[in-house]
């Protein structure tokens, strides 16, 4: 295996082939030991110029009045629902002196839009958040763990997606990707020896008003319950069982890669239960991909990633395709790479290696 600096750059020349423009991410270190209200100050500093843009993009994606009713009801009993993340929102919300109903609303917007669905992708160009996150391993037993983010976002405000070390103090405990002003985490590498990310699930029906619902029942936000797992697993056993059993605010795909042979998974799950555990088994196949749709059931004839992902997975084989470059060149194909897509990032677990990229289109 290619030691961290190597691999960072291999990665590198294999982004600048593809079409979009792809950049590192910035990193940063986030303390947990000091004060909550503190603790990302140093973050928004580099960022008060993108603030008006990540505003106005954030208001134009707030749809109806339901929503702003239902964002009062959560503001009125806010440090109970909130908890510690709060206090972060709220040091965010004043050092930024922008009102806290709105960091709370960027920061639930998981359940704030309609997402799903991808943009553009095989032969749809609406908008929307999709995902395409992927487990391979090799033959010597190594697990990777690529995926895309795919977000709508406008390119002047594309860096706000940022790499993380989350520490207590010295001791590192994992490495999330995240935005600015965004607490919870979409993709994360524990030290523990596991990696996770997340990819948007919709069931339909009233997305919008039964998410911010359920996060007034006390339930907690997709990417903040993934930080709360990448924070307190112990190993990847346990963080299957967080995030098989957790309440959460939404229907999601968390997607799971362990340091051992066959540690791979993807969680299909409710609100309040799991619905389908899809392991990794390399005597059935040697990868899971999975976009945005339930895997047992067909896709959406506009958005057939899942068909083009593993084309290219099986065109590439497992030798080439079950490594970081190869999961780098998957990810970096149409449509799996759209204009859409935000950033990428490739993890190994039994390496901790992990690096991340911002999209552009332009």
């Amino acid at each position: 295996m290619k030691g961290g600096v190597a691999l960072a750059g291999f990665l590198l020349i294999c982004l600048v082939q593809c079409e979009a423009r792809s950049v590192e991410m910035r990193r940063y270190t986030i303390d947990l030991s000091i004060s909550p209200e503190q603790r990302w100050r140093h973050v928004l500093s580099d960022y008060n110029s993108s603030v008006p843009l990540v505003i106005d993009y954030f208001q134009s994606m707030v749809p109806s009045k339901t929503v702003q009713l239902l964002l009062e009801s959560i503001m009125a009993n806010f440090d109970s629902l909130m908890g510690e993340l709060g206090q972060e929102l709220r040091g965010i919300a004043e050092y930024w002196g922008i009102d806290l109903g709105l960091i709370v609303g960027l920061n639930l917007s998981y359940e704030m839009r309609r997402i799903g669905g991808g943009h553009p992708n095989t032969t749809n160009t609406s908008a929307g958040l999709a995902c395409t996150s992927i487990v391979a391993q090799d033959s010597d037993g190594t697990i990777f763990h690529g995926r895309n983010l795919d977000w709508n976002l406008p390119d002047e405000i594309r860096n706000i997606s940022i790499m993380v070390d989350f520490k207590h103090k010295d001791q590192l405990l994992f490495t999330g990707v995240t935005q600015v002003g965004y607490v919870g985490v979409q993709t994360g590498l524990s030290v523990q020896g596991f990696s996770a990310s997340l990819n948007e699930r919709s069931l339909g029906g009233y997305i919008i008003e039964d998410g911010l619902q359920a996060v007034l029942q006390g339930s907690p936000d997709v990417s903040q319950y993934l930080r709360q797992v990448l924070t307190s697993a112990q190993d990847y056993e346990d963080a299957l069982r967080k995030l098989a059993d957790g309440d959460i605010a939404a229907p999601v795909y968390y997607i799971l890669a362990g340091k051992e042979p066959d540690q791979g998974a993807v969680l299909t799950r409710n609100r309040n239960n799991l619905e389908d555990l899809w392991p990794l088994n390399v005597e059935d196949n040697w990868y899971l991909l999975e976009t945005n749709y339930d895997h047992w059931k067909p896709v959406d004839p506009w958005d057939n990633r899942r068909h083009y992902g593993n084309e290219y997975m099986y065109l590439l084989g497992r030798s080439q395709a079950a490594s970081a470059s190869g999961l780098l060149e998957v990810l970096g194909r149409w449509p799996i790479r759209n204009n859409g897509t935000a950033y990428t990032t490739i993890m190994c677990p039994i390496t901790q290696d992990i690096h991340s990229f911002n999209v552009y289109v332009k």
